[in-house]
């Protein structure tokens, strides 16, 4: 099933990998074939990963959602957040948790990493918890 789900917001979002957008520094040294190898490796550890998938599918229901993006906050720092609850999860996973949630997103050009509509008094609250 989070398999399924997981390809759906692969298929909303192509660049999306275990790593975040893209792949570890823009597969910077890499030829063109060796960058798809990478890619694709790191797109299908994305889909292998349904169980972190579904815990942090299931952290973000404490987490508000607001109208705007929230400038301070990325993926990966609100990955780390919510590891302390779940354990360890990738930026990948996370941005897929957060995407099949609901939460809008903005992705920047040459960055791993997706700013989302996510409440900074909600977050506050999850860190003092």
């Amino acid at each position: 099933m989070s398999r399924d789900v997981i390809q759906a917001v692969i298929d909303l979002v192509p660049e999306l990998t275990d790593f975040g957008i893209g792949i570890y520094d823009n597969g910077r040294g890499l030829d063109k074939a060796q960058k798809k190898a990478e890619f694709d490796k790191n797109q299908s550890s994305l889909l292998d990963s349904s169980e972190s998938f579904e815990k942090a599918v299931f952290w973000l229901k404490q987490v508000g959602k607001i109208k705007s993006f929230n400038p301070h906050r990325s993926s990966y720092g609100l990955k780390h957040l919510a590891e302390k609850d779940i354990g360890y999860i990738t930026n990948g996973v996370f941005i897929a948790a957060a995407i099949h949630s609901g939460f809008k997103y903005k992705i920047t050009p040459q960055n791993p990493n997706v700013q989302f509509n996510m409440s900074e008094k909600s977050l506050k609250i999850l860190e003092k918890a």
